[in-house]
């Protein structure tokens, strides 16, 4: 399974991956929601090659609210929950992503100003190469504030609920009941979240969530792997 992505992010969006960025959500041209790996197949006749069932569609993110307003398990809930809570971080990323450009084109610009072509006629003739850039060390790097509404946040503290681990759907999001905890603010709750993990299951994004739970951050983070 390739996981490719051109950038990843903290709350698990993925930039222009080859994966799909839902949870296996899907609705039936019927109407009903369900997931993926709830899927059987039939033995019995055509429908063994799915004939005669009905299709399936990718879920929308506009139409997610509608999934999780009359949930057919705690298990959809999630799933839809988890795609609007990234969905509606979307507005951050782009003022993420152009802050950090215009940040880069800065640094970028500051270096090559000092470090414009200075070879001697001897060095061209020679053809000695121009000063390549690379990122200085100690470089600044910001971010804008992250500021949820209330929707956002109405929406993680129900994830946060539902994915306690005596909760209905306790298990596979740990990363993500971290995240949701420290773009709430509750740093103790996604410090705990991580205590309870084993450091080998933190992986990139487990570090650098802990990292930014040390420093009391609250934005999605992004990172290349």
């Amino acid at each position: 399974m390739n996981f490719t992505a051109w950038a990843h992010w903290t709350d698990g969006w993925r930039d222009r991956s080859l994966m799909p960025n839902d949870e296996g959500l899907r609705r039936c041209t019927c109407g009903q929601f369900f997931l993926l790996k709830d899927m059987k197949a039939d033995k019995e006749g055509g429908a063994a090659g799915g004939e005669g069932l009905p299709s399936t569609l990718a879920v929308q993110d506009e139409q997610l609210p509608e999934c999780f307003a009359s949930p057919v398990s705690a298990e959809v809930e999630v799933a839809a929950r988890l795609g609007y809570w990234r969905y509606l971080n979307h507005g951050y990323r782009r003022d993420y992503v152009a802050h950090r450009d215009a940040e880069e084109a800065a640094t970028r610009a500051a270096w090559l100003a000092q470090n414009s072509d200075r070879r001697t006629w001897w060095n061209r003739l020679l053809r000695r190469p121009v000063p390549r850039y690379s990122r200085p060390e100690g470089s600044p790097f910001t971010y804008p504030p992250y500021e949820p509404n209330p929707e956002q946040l109405a929406n993680m503290e129900l994830l946060c609920e539902l994915l306690q681990p005596s909760g209905p759907v306790p298990h596979g999001h740990t990363l993500e009941l971290a995240e949701i905890y420290r773009a709430l603010g509750r740093f103790d709750g996604a410090r705990a979240v991580l205590q309870a993990m084993a450091p080998k299951d933190f992986g990139t994004p487990g570090r650098l969530i802990a990292q930014m739970v040390e420093e009391k951050e609250r934005a999605p983070m992004r990172y290349a792997m």
